[in-house]
């Protein structure tokens, strides 16, 4: 039986960034010809950002990664992303993690439902307007309408710039036959759940998505 596909959201990428390496000061009181003298000292260490997750429920999903991450190295799963997905991922803080990209579990880029090639960064344009710029552009009727799906689009106001990548990743999730949409952003769910259209591809949080891989691994054990 052929594994499921799932697209990976940027949002996947960045909670699974868990152990950066840093420096941490810490004051030392030490005694210099009779007096004490404070100096800072530094010690490495490794931070994950996750311990600072107010919102519980996002702190429980973001936990349930690497289980994923597991399950794609066994190959019971297959992991795609997009080219624009890796520039998204460029332009967030604190992804130099230990762990690696989703904790090395095997990622694969797909293409997009169109060819093209655009400038990516260079001159006085952001990297990030460049990339705004170009899916502004794209006319394709299936881009437009899940534009409407995913809220990017609200008539004459500009389009949303990360709705926007949301319905581009999922035209390519789409495109390239995945089966899940995998994402830690509860508002695209949510969006696309009331959406009357519908897409090819559902998309689903990790415990969603780990229910349904136990749920089938159970089914072919019977």
């Amino acid at each position: 039986m052929r594994a499921p596909k799932a697209f990976l959201d940027t949002t996947v990428l960045k909670f699974s960034a868990t152990e950066l390496p840093r420096l941490q000061p810490r004051i030392t009181s030490i005694n210099w010809g009779g007096k004490n003298i404070d100096v800072t000292n530094h010690d490495f260490v490794d931070i994950n950002p996750n311990d600072c997750i107010t919102n519980t429920e996002l702190k429980a999903e973001a936990e349930l990664l690497p289980r994923l991450a597991e399950i794609g190295k066994l190959g019971a799963i297959e992991y795609v992303i997009n080219i624009e997905t890796e520039q998204e991922s460029w332009g967030l803080p604190n992804m130099d993690s230990k762990t690696g990209l989703f904790y090395g579990a095997p990622i694969k880029t797909v293409k997009a439902p169109l060819e093209y090639s655009r400038v990516v960064a260079g001159g006085e344009t952001k990297a990030r307007e460049r990339q705004y710029d170009f899916l502004c552009s794209i006319k394709h009727k299936r881009f437009l309408e899940l534009q409407k799906m995913t809220g990017a689009y609200q008539g004459k106001q500009p389009l949303n710039h990360n709705q926007l990548l949301d319905a581009f990743h999922l035209w390519c999730a789409e495109h390239n036959d995945c089966e899940f949409f995998l994402t830690l952003d509860f508002t695209v769910i949510k969006v696309l759940g009331l959406s009357p259209k519908k897409s090819t591809v559902q998309a689903a949080r990790p415990s969603q998505l780990l229910s349904i891989l136990e749920q089938r691994t159970q089914c072919s054990h019977t």
